[in-house]
């Protein structure tokens, strides 16, 4: 019997070749999505689940209260690790993670020189927490001595030609070291980012921890069942305890006066494996995913599917029009309605793993162009095809049941008599629920578009803002500060054609700041922004503006000169800041003392962070401070000829960088890094809207031929009667469009709210103009359109004579 059913599906599937092709076509982009989807997905929620323990491994994290603004933060004080192990019953072990964030470092290998940015330190314990496999030399032992290094095989290799270098030495930024261990290369879904990590053992800070600046990324592993709420509740009063003496040391104010006044410092534990999608804190070690495009994705690959599963419905109905003789025999001669169902879900089933087989083949020649869009490297193996096997007949049964019901379902419960005098899907019913189909379809595809659009609007937004300094052509050349003569290259770079301008500073827009604290002159209250460092010439270099005050200069002497953002000077309640004394404390040969700083300028705002964050308060000290030093060259160069400009500071560099290789990158670039994970988003975004719209319209040819085919004696009559056929394609037509309506006005209030949320995640953002929407309603009505007006063009040029003599 079974084998009867699948030939009877054959034989309808290639007879009715066309609707065969447009089912199959319709399916298949729809399931390649979904696999597409799937696989994306199935990367991101991966991150960190392969750890051993991962499940009671937390990250302690810290929200940082400020009295104007809050920051969180992926570092805490390194000696916070310590008194967690020993000081909270349920923390079985602790250890700390430190990194360099943007700061490039020098490796030297005997005569050989190389620039390592993804250089971390850690506890001689790291690896017994975090067992990453090596390849060479003792895990356990590995970080247990001073100056001691483990590289990756990657790294090894580059340096040695071999992975059997434990006991080579080499330098790192002019220290010494003697590589211990090479481990494995880390996978890539994982929140860690280095390819060599030295030991912390017999560094200073261990002897003097401290618990009020950030620096260290602190993991701690509980003991299992251990509650980590119980664990996070009992931090604050650790906080009190060790910080506060601190904190008094270094504002001069008693800690409770101090948190009184609006600062706090609440510290949260993150599970090991929700770190990737769900922390978007500073200092992370690389950019993040997104729990909320996760979500997105699944929606998106549900609704295609459903997309997909709706077309096959209408598409099924238009079919059964044409073999409503068949169905009435078959009813005629004795067949049940169970018989039917089964041939209908046979159809569907043969349907659904021909477009299976079908899609697996295109997943496989799409994921290279996917890997590029998605900045992934996923690929399938036997171990993800093993994998997949579940969720291909997951689909294949979803969509069967789902495409398959109303044909099977519906029409095989209609009467044989109805069925052989074509009343199929005549009624209201019927006719309310195809065009519901429609709707459904098309308020998905009007979504889709206007969140790509917006999507783009706000990354343009971000490209195009102007940020308070100079962002197109300048050039940030590494590690200037280690030249042995920075300012004498500062200025013979000037003499290079096409360098307009030079300066140096600590950190540039986009990179790490420090945190600092001021107590104004009168006042009690402590209050904290951000700071960095810079030469006489940088903010003119940038285009920084002045609104009252000056720069730094040669003529000044700016040691204990202070130059502060708009921001900063409200915080401070400084209406005339220039000429004020502000207090801050810093660490001068050992010590920590309280120095005075006078307010020589204040400068308009500037982003110097990312569009997400709001200007919060900055302070620009001169390199002639006691916090004074420098990273990064500054280049405001013509756009006329950059490579030439580069290969001409190349060579000055050379003939000062005491062999180091030189290192340079494009601001406007480094700042594009900050929104990666928006650009990604909205490519695979505008890619996916694309198809389900298209595999919509493969959906609305069907019914648009069912339609014609219903009203095949009416165009015929109209005709014979002198209808045009301009006015036949409106007629045809007119139905559609009032479809596409009512999915408009039930896409546009969803697709505000949903974009309004997202938008809420930039603290600068574009906005959501109505005539995003508008346009998306207009682009789909104009393809829904032509989609429709093929058939019914077709329709209105045929012969009446035909038409009138069917039957």
């Amino acid at each position: 019997m079974f084998k009867n059913y699948l030939k009877i599906a054959y034989r309808n599937l290639v007879k009715n070749k066309i609707y065969t092709g447009i089912n199959i076509l319709g399916l298949t982009l729809g399931l390649t999505c979904c696999l597409l989807i799937f696989l994306q997905v199935k990367d991101e929620v991966s991150y960190d689940k392969f750890w051993e323990d991962q499940k009671e491994i937390y990250r302690v994290s810290l929200e940082r209260i400020y009295p104007d603004h809050i920051n969180l933060y992926a570092i805490i004080p390194d000696g916070f690790a310590e008194v967690f192990k020993d000081e909270i019953p349920e923390v079985e072990d602790a250890t700390r993670l430190f990194t360099f964030g943007d700061f490039a470092s020098m490796v030297q290998v005997d005569e050989d020189f190389y620039e390592e940015r993804l250089v971390a330190m850690a506890d001689s314990n790291f690896f017994e927490m975090f067992p990453i496999p090596f390849v060479a030399g003792d895990a356990k032992t590995a970080l247990y001595q001073t100056s001691a290094f483990v590289l990756n095989e990657k790294t090894a290799l580059k340096y040695f030609g071999t992975t059997d270098v434990v006991g080579k030495q080499l330098k790192v930024n002019g220290q010494d070291v003697e590589v211990t261990g090479v481990m494995q290369d880390l996978p890539v879904n994982t929140h860690f980012n280095f390819d060599m990590i030295g030991s912390t053992a017999g560094l200073p800070f261990n002897q003097d921890p401290t618990y009020a600046g950030f620096s260290a990324m602190t993991y701690i592993k509980l003991l299992p069942a251990a509650s980590w709420e119980k664990v996070q509740n009992a931090i604050p009063p650790l906080v009190k305890k060790y910080a506060a003496g601190q904190i008094e040391q270094n504002t001069g104010v008693n800690y409770d006066d101090y948190i009184a006044a609006g600062n706090g410092y609440n510290y949260f534990l993150q599970p090991l494996g929700d770190i990737h999608l769900t922390s978007k804190l500073q200092n992370e070690m690389k950019a993040n995913g997104d729990i909320r495009y996760v979500y997105i994705f699944i929606s998106i690959a549900i609704f295609i599917l459903l997309i997909a599963s709706v077309n096959f419905i209408n598409l099924a109905t238009a079919r059964s029009s044409e073999r409503a003789r068949e169905v009435g025999v078959r009813k005629a001669m004795g067949s049940d309605r169970q018989q039917l169902i089964i041939q209908f879900l046979m159809e569907a089933v043969l349907l659904v793993v021909i477009s299976l087989a079908l899609s697996s083949i295109l997943v496989g020649l799409a994921l290279p162009f996917f890997n590029e869009m998605a900045q992934k490297t996923l690929s399938i193996g036997m171990d993800e095809a093993i994998e997949l096997i579940p969720w291909l007949l997951g689909m294949g049964i979803f969509v069967s049941l789902v495409a398959g019901y109303y044909p099977a379902f519906q029409i095989s419960k209609m009467h044989a008599v109805e069925i052989m005098k074509g009343k199929l899907s005549s009624t209201r019913k019927g006719q309310f629920l195809r065009n519901g189909l429609v709707v459904f379809q098309f308020t998905i595809s009007i979504m889709l578009i206007a969140g790509t659009l917006i999507i783009q609007r706000q990354i343009s937004f971000i490209q195009t803002k102007n940020l308070g300094f100079q962002r197109e052509n300048v050039l940030v050349v590494d590690r200037f500060g280690q030249l042995e003569n920075p300012e004498t290259f500062r200025k013979e770079v000037l003499n290079i054609p096409g360098v307009l301008n030079a300066g140096g500073s600590s950190a540039m827009p986009g990179n790490s700041f420090f945190g600092v604290q001021f107590t104004p002159e009168g006042k009690s209250e402590v209050l904290t922004g951000k700071g960095f460092v810079a030469d006489d010439f940088f903010l003119n270099a940038m285009g920084i503006k002045m609104t009252d005050g000056r720069m730094f200069g040669e003529e000044f002497n700016d040691s204990t000169s202070v130059i502060l953002n708009h921001a900063a000077a409200q915080a401070f309640g400084l209406e005339e800041p220039i000429g004020k004394k502000i207090y801050s404390g810093a660490n001068v040969n050992g010590e920590q003392v309280n120095i005075p700083y006078t307010v020589v300028g204040l400068a308009e705002d500037f982003h110097f962070e990312s569009l997400h964050l709001p200007i919060t308060p900055l302070a620009i000290f001169s390199t002639e401070s006691a916090v004074g030093f420098q990273n990064f060259l500054a280049l405001n160069i013509s756009g006329d000829n950059p490579q030439q400009t580069i290969a001409d500071v190349e060579k000055l560099w050379d003939s000062f960088g005491q062999n180091q290789p030189f290192s340079f990158s494009f601001l406007e670039n480094n700042l594009q890094k900050q929104y990666v994970e928006e650009q990604v988003s909205s490519k695979i975004l505008a890619s996916f809207s694309v198809l389900a719209i298209l595999i919509a319209c493969i959906g609305l040819f069907g019914l648009a031929a069912y339609t014609a085919y219903k009203k095949t004696k009416e165009i015929g009559v109209r005709k014979v009667l002198g209808a045009s056929t301009s006015g036949l394609v409106w007629m045809l037509t007119t139905n559609f469009s009032k479809l596409v309506l009512v999915a408009f006005v039930i896409a546009v209030p969803i697709s505000y709210w949903a974009m309004g949320e997202w938008l809420q995640t930039f603290a600068y953002q574009t906005e959501l103009n109505p005539l995003i929407f508008l346009l998306a309603g207009v682009l789909v009505m104009i393809i829904a359109l032509l989609t429709v007006s093929y058939q019914a063009f077709s329709a209105a040029r045929s012969n009446p004579v035909k038409s009138l003599k069917s039957e």
